[in-house]
């Protein structure tokens, strides 16, 4: 199994033309490789998803890519502004899976890797259950 980090593409302090030549090479990469079994979607759980978080999950949509969600950083913000992350995140992202998560406290570790465990098995049953 390989968990491969693709170049973000919201603030990372590189030049235009390096962050625009991003999305050809992640588009080649997800497209071209059969062996994908979950994209992970990354999304700071401050802030409200962004046109390129939209883009992208139509994108993985369009193209039957199977990916979940993953709201970071859940730990600095309120329950109530939790809550409103996941309604917000799941319209906006128009998906039902968004999975909230703290690296600091560990919350939604056991729900990531779950997917993980059900998205990388081989046997075809256990991935209808956990799909």
């Amino acid at each position: 199994m390989y968990f491969v980090d693709l170049p973000g593409y919201g603030y990372a302090k590189v030049s235009k033309a390096v962050r625009q030549s991003w999305g050809p090479m992640i588009e080649d990469y997800l497209r071209n490789r059969e062996q994908v079994d979950l994209a992970v979607m990354l999304v700071d759980g401050r802030l409200v998803p962004t046109e390129a978080d939209v883009m992208m999950k139509k994108w993985l949509d369009h193209r039957r890519i199977p990916n979940t969600v993953v709201l970071t950083k859940t730990d600095k913000v309120s329950r109530n502004q939790l809550h409103q992350a996941l309604r917000q995140g799941a319209q906006t992202l128009n998906t039902k899976e968004i999975i909230a998560f703290s690296a600091v406290t560990g919350a939604g570790k056991d729900e990531l890797l779950a997917r993980i465990s059900a998205a990388t098995t081989s046997d075809p049953t256990v991935r209808k259950t956990h799909l």
